[in-house]
C-alpha cells in the first residue's frame, strides 16, 4: 500500500542529522528513531487531527506532534485532504521559530 503522506524537502536533511547524531551515543537507538519516525507518520496518516495546531508558525493548518518513544523529537506536519505532509522533524529544543523560516 503506497503511503498517506508526503515529505517537504526539508525531511530527509532533518531525520539525516537526527541519525547522526544519537548514533554518536548509540547506533541501535538511532536505528530505533528512524523507525519510530516512519511508524509516526503512518499514525499521523490515519490520525491527522490528532496533533497540536501551531498558528504561531504562520504555516496554514500547521500541527506538531512527538516522534513515538522519542518525546524531545517532534514532527510537524500539514493535513491536505486524504494526506498529509510531513514538514519537518525537529529536536524540541532547537529554536523552533529559526528552523520553521
Amino acid at each position: 500500500m503506497a503511503a498517506r503522506y508526503d515529505e517537504s524537502e526539508y525531511v530527509f536533511c532533518d531525520l539525516q542529522a537526527l541519525y547522526r547524531f544519537i548514533r554518536a551515543d548509540d547506533e541501535t537507538c538511532a536505528r530505533r528513531f528512524l523507525e519510530a519516525a516512519y511508524d509516526t507518520f503512518e499514525f499521523l496518516a490515519d490520525n491527522p487531527l490528532i496533533g497540536r495546531a501551531r498558528p504561531e508558525f504562520d504555516h496554514l493548518d500547521l500541527r506538531s506532534w512527538r516522534v513515538q518513544g522519542f518525546r524531545n523529537h517532534l514532527i510537524f506536519y500539514r493535513p491536505q485532504g486524504d494526506r498529509i505532509q510531513i514538514w519537518r522533524v525537529l529536536h524540541g529544543s532547537r529554536d523552533l521559530h529559526q528552523q520553521m523560516r
